[in-house]
């Protein structure tokens, strides 16, 4: 799938740093049973982006799990599509921002081709804030539809009594 150009060239510069809430997502088997999920990112020395998600378990009397991840820009003349690993000796895997205004809103989409098998799409969609407007959501709804992602395969993420 050729998804253009993804994003805003100043998503790194500053702007795309901080806070961010997850609204809906894509599923992964990883954020089961699981609310309140959250992502910060931090710009470390070397240049990389410190990625930090936490979440909540339904199923572990609330227990805090959170998984610290390293993500770099391969080609900085397209700084919206990074690679992004959580564990030692993993490959990096794509993690592009196709839209965001760096204030309000970000559209995080990854896909992956399994042994030739099967192919895996992931998609994010975050806030700055718990909650986003649905006119918000509605606008990357229609991006994605139009690069022929599913939109219907979006999860909404519990963000209440967090």
């Amino acid at each position: 799938m050729n998804l253009g150009t993804p994003g805003n060239c100043f998503v790194l510069v500053g702007l795309y740093i901080g806070n961010w809430y997850e609204i809906q997502r894509f599923y992964v088997g990883f954020e089961d049973n699981t609310k309140c999920t959250e992502a910060n990112y931090q710009l470390k020395e070397d240049g990389h982006i410190r990625v930090d998600n936490k979440c909540i378990s339904l199923k572990d009397d609330g227990k805090v799990i959170e998984a610290i991840g390293d993500g770099y820009v391969p080609d900085k003349t397209q700084p919206a599509k990074l690679e992004v690993k959580f564990a030692e000796g993993a490959p990096y895997g794509n993690y592009w921002i196709l839209d965001t205004d760096n204030a309000n809103y970000t559209l995080i989409y990854s896909c992956k081709d399994v042994l030739g098998l099967t192919h895996v799409e992931f998609c994010w969609i975050l806030s700055r804030e718990r909650t986003l407007a649905s006119e918000t959501k509605e606008k990357l709804y229609q991006k994605l539809s139009g690069f022929g992602v599913k939109t219907d395969n979006f999860l909404t993420t519990e963000q209440t009594d967090c």
